[in-house]
């Protein structure tokens, strides 16, 4: 009898737990944060305007705080920007960023530190903190452009969004638009690295629908994913979009909008150039302590792939270094291109893979010495002298019939620290590799391996020597980055590629960059700038406004450049997102992003002296001269067109309460923390570190002194985030 009244209560409040527990859990489930992620996304002409907007539900009596993270692409501009509280919309602003510090300068006091977020593959982080209150909900969106950049024969755009809480519904809607007819459209399967597949464009997202639409070059995406039976959609990982458009003639493809034009012209074999140019592929690979375990094994795998892509006719040299640099040559092999130099063929191939596979980490980083052994095994090719005006053993002046002159050397620099051996100074030895490069004239491609590299300092490198840099992240498909890289630098089709456009129809002081040491298969460049005002393209079809010339392997290429009546556009009427300011044409667009882009590198490049001039004060006080001119241009373009550059905040302020800012670290700063947009209801201070690059905080403090919900937010960036 005690035994059976016992089981009874025991299962009496076993009941009662589990009601309660699940009473709990519905509780808790009913309080939680909603969220719902919404992307409209609008490509023109290459050019994309995409805003991000996300809505945040708080059921719950008290108010609770939440983090979402958005990945801003490494070449896009935020550019608006809006934050809906209680009944309030706050939009943005655009203001110098000195402003910006002074203001905080007057705000700075107490408050908690700001959290950091680990940043995304080639973009900004901007970390949002919402702060959402008591039975309320928080919109807020956020507005970036870019160019699109053709790589590989593609175009691709990249959207990433990462909240932090299960979403009611992800959506996303683009639209495409372009003056040609599509090649190809593709979005491939969700994933967060690379695929071995990755050229691969007939692989599709069954998720994702495309709808192609009369008119030529236009087409729709669209992606929607809402809660299941469980109430719960997490992030499904980037969206990533790929296309190409069909590509007639060779003066490329000219529009004309506003007063503006845009030039395009990509490189293409079977129109320019049958044959690539012969090259000298230098690989220079950094063996140090730091490179010790899965980075050395990567490199290794990548490595082995990479040197099975050279083609026959190029030739092929080794360099590591960690205290020392040390070249690769084969034992007993007297060459005739030289020690060090090797022409691609299966027993060489064979015997460098050997080598690479016993490469071992150990010791320092000396860049300067793998940088100079690299050079000067590309002179010594070459047959040129390395230091210009010095007549010695090393400047190889002995003519040997094998070397040639029109080989374009390519140097394909690997690191993933900083300098720390042999000359650590970061401004002298960009000087000194440089100099050292002034008679070779390589292209330094400068890869920044893992989170500890300097990608600002090998950016600078890479600007000041023809080439251009790239992040590899430490990851399991970091052997495909490199192999992914290499593909895009693999066949140099066209050099001294110049465009030259005519006084009376073209303002020349408006030009972006006309002329461009190289052109690889697959790319493009572009040229933008004003029309002058007397002109007027519609009078006549092909009607001429320019020229390019540019040197093939075997004849040397030059085109006219006519404006056909199909160049000319009308202004779009879809417009994303809808903004109280004034609007721009998509072209302008192109210009200003072009021109920013270009003198905020011309401040890298210039930022240095000259070693051999004889006047250094007088060449500095110049080079400052030069390099305020390109700030104070770049500043005031970003100004007016309302993007957010290293030199702009984007500030959204509101009426009822006072602004309270966050200061951001130096210009010059070369490491890059990802930037962090805060709603909340304390002040955040700066962070003092001299790693920092970036803090954004939002806040708002009353005139009591006591903090508020309400906050305006500041959304700001640093050159090292771009360089």
């Amino acid at each position: 009898m005690c035994s059976t009244r016992f089981l009874i209560r025991a299962a009496i409040i076993s009941f009662c737990i589990l009601f309660a527990n699940a009473a709990n859990e519905q509780q808790d489930s009913e309080s939680k944060l909603k969220t719902s992620v919404s992307v409209q996304g609008l490509v023109r002409h290459r050019y994309a305007t995409v805003q991000i907007s996300s809505l945040i539900e708080n059921p719950s009596n008290e108010s609770q705080e939440t983090n979402i993270t958005i990945h801003i692409p490494e070449n896009a501009f935020v550019s608006y920007a809006t934050l809906e509280v209680d009944g309030e919309v706050i939009r943005s602003q655009v203001q110098e960023r000195k402003v910006v510090q002074q203001q905080y300068q007057l705000a700075v006091g107490t408050g908690a530190t700001a959290s950091q977020v680990s940043a995304a593959r080639d973009a900004n982080a901007f970390l949002i903190s919402v702060n959402a209150g008591a039975k309320s909900n928080t919109l807020f969106n956020v507005t970036y452009e870019e160019l699109l950049v053709r790589r590989k024969g593609r175009y691709e755009m990249t959207i990433s969004v990462d909240p932090k809480l299960e979403m009611e519904y992800f959506k996303v809607d683009l639209e495409i638009k372009e003056n040609k007819n599509f090649t190809f459209v593709n979005v491939p399967p969700f994933s967060s690295t690379l695929t071995p597949d990755d050229l691969d464009h007939t692989v599709q997202n069954e998720e994702v629908n495309i709808e192609y639409l009369e008119d030529a070059g236009h087409c729709k995406i669209s992606y929607f994913k809402e809660a299941n039976a469980d109430g719960k959609v997490k992030s499904p990982g980037p969206f990533v979009l790929r296309y190409d458009v069909d590509r007639e003639g060779k003066q490329g493809e000219i529009l004309l909008l506003d007063g503006h034009f845009v030039h395009f012209l990509s490189a293409e074999k079977e129109k320019y150039n049958p044959a690539v140019f012969p090259k000298h592929a230098i690989f220079v690979l950094d063996s140090s302590a730091s490179m010790w375990g899965s980075k050395l094994k990567q490199l290794q795998v990548a490595m082995s792939q990479i040197l099975r892509q050279l083609s026959r006719q190029d030739v092929f040299s080794i360099v590591t270094f960690g205290n020392k640099a040390t070249e690769w040559y084969m034992q007993g092999l007297q060459p005739s291109l030289g020690k060090g130099v090797y022409a691609v063929n299966r027993r060489n191939v064979a015997d460098a893979m050997d080598f690479i596979s016993r490469m071992q980490a150990t010791g320092g980083t000396n860049i300067q010495a793998g940088l100079r052994r690299a050079l000067y095994l590309a002179a010594k090719y070459r047959n040129i002298p390395l230091i210009p005006g010095v007549s010695e053993g090393a400047n190889y002046t002995t003519p040997r019939p094998e070397a040639k002159k029109e080989v374009e050397t390519l140097l394909m620099f690997l690191s993933d620290g900083i300098p720390t051996a042999g000359e650590i100074r970061l401004s002298k030895l960009l000087k000194s590799v440089h100099f050292v490069n002034t008679n070779v004239k390589a292209s330094i491609f400068a890869l920044a391996f893992g989170p500890t590299a300097n990608y600002g300092f090998l950016r600078r490198m890479a600007l000041q020597n023809y080439g251009f840099s790239r992040r590899i992240y430490e990851s399991s498909d970091t052997a495909i980055q490199l192999q992914s890289f290499f593909q895009e630098i693999t066949s140099p089709l066209l050099k001294n590629v110049t465009f030259t456009y005519l006084d009376n129809k073209v303002n020349f002081s408006s030009l972006t960059l006309r002329e461009f040491p190289i052109l690889f298969s697959g790319s493009e460049v572009v040229v933008a700038g004003k029309l002058n005002d007397d002109f007027e393209p519609e009078d006549q079809d092909d009607e001429l406004i320019g020229s390019f010339s540019a040197q093939g392997t075997v004849l040397r290429v030059s085109n006219n450049i006519t404006v056909p009546t199909e160049a000319i556009i009308t202004a779009n009427k879809t417009q994303v997102p809808t903004r109280k300011r004034r609007r721009y044409g998509v072209l302008e667009k192109i210009w200003a992003q072009l021109t920013i882009r270009q003198l905020l590198d011309n401040y890298l490049i210039e930022d240095f002296g000259d070693e051999s001039t004889e006047n250094k004060e007088s060449d500095a006080a110049d080079s400052q001269k030069l390099e305020d001119n390109n700030q104070q241009r770049a500043l005031e373009l970003a100004l007016k067109y309302g993007f957010v550059t290293p030199l702009t905040s984007l500030i959204m302020v509101s009426e009822k309460k006072p602004l309270v800012v966050i200061n951001s670290e130096n210009l010059e700063n070369d490491l890059k923390q990802p930037d962090q947009i805060h709603f909340s209801d304390k002040a955040v201070p700066p962070m003092l570190s001299p790693m920092s690059i970036q803090h954004a905080a939002l806040y708002n403090k009353s005139s009591e002194g006591e903090s508020s919900d309400k906050c305006p937010f500041l959304c700001e960036t640093n050159l090292s985030n771009f360089y």
